[in-house]
């Protein structure tokens, strides 16, 4: 769908309940964290403390389901197509929306997403070939670990996407200038220097590809931010369904930093 407006009525009507993927292009789309006032300090301080990981966008007030720097009709009770739902940092499920869970005390943090920075890349001239073959990425958790702040702790996820090798050079190049979009791969080439097994995602779109030529290319995630509730384990927390972002009203060129 490439019509914002209308996308946003078929999320709000439970119309359209897939994946974010390529939802209206040049839109920013980021990952969603909410969680009680009482966490979001700490919270904030590792996403500080972690940039490449969890670059906010935008941060609410306590309460508050509009982030109004991101679109002046965003409403985060309904505006991503799922979401899933932590209890005392365990999954617990997965909602459509928020109306019964949103309180007076919750605190939402938006920030970038990967599926923005791939449109970054086609349009720096970077050829994303796996997606012409039904690859559309996978997210791995590795052995590395992020910066503790208070009770939040977790390790490194990166999400995979296979390049040709001067195209992940080019890669880099582009993706330096999108910081608040996670940035440049930490990690091109060798998936074992990660701890990762390419054949053992968390999470994929489509079936795990690397052509002959390709190289794998990673790149922080935002699932990184899910883990880190297991080890703080507040009592509630809400986050986006793994690649169902909260599209906003911000366009791709305004995050663009020179180089």
């Amino acid at each position: 769908m490439r019509d914002l407006a209308a996308y946003r009525r078929a999320v709000r009507a439970g119309t359209w309940s897939g994946p974010t993927r390529d939802v209206a292009p040049g839109r920013v789309q980021c990952n969603l964290i909410v969680l009680p006032e009482l966490w979001a300090e700490e919270f904030g301080a590792w996403c500080a403390a972690n940039p490449a990981v969890a670059p906010v966008l935008a941060r609410s007030r306590p309460g508050d389901p509009r982030l109004p720097s991101l679109g002046a009709e965003i409403d985060l009770r309904h505006d991503l197509p799922a979401y899933r739902v932590f209890r005392d940092g365990r999954p617990a499920g997965v909602v459509s929306h928020l109306d019964e869970l949103w309180n007076v005390d919750l605190v939402a943090f938006a920030f970038g997403c990967s599926f923005s920075l791939e449109e970054a890349l086609r349009r720096h001239g970077v050829d994303l070939a796996y997606e012409r073959r039904g690859f559309g990425g996978a997210i791995y958790r590795t052995e590395r670990e992020t910066v503790p702040a208070g009770g939040f702790a977790a390790p490194l996820v990166v999400s995979m996407r296979p390049l040709p090798r001067a195209a992940a050079d080019r890669a880099v190049e582009v993706s330096r200038r999108y910081p608040q979009l996670h940035g440049a791969p930490v990690h091109v080439g060798d998936p074992s220097a990660l701890g990762v097994e390419l054949d053992e995602p968390l999470d994929a779109i489509g079936e795990v590809s690397v052509a002959d030529g390709e190289v794998p290319v990673f790149w922080a995630c935002g699932v990184t931010p899910q883990l880190s509730l297991e080890a703080a384990r507040p009592s509630l927390a809400i986050t986006h369904l793994s690649a169902h972002m909260l599209v906003t009203d911000v366009r791709l060129d305004e995050l663009t930093v020179a180089q």
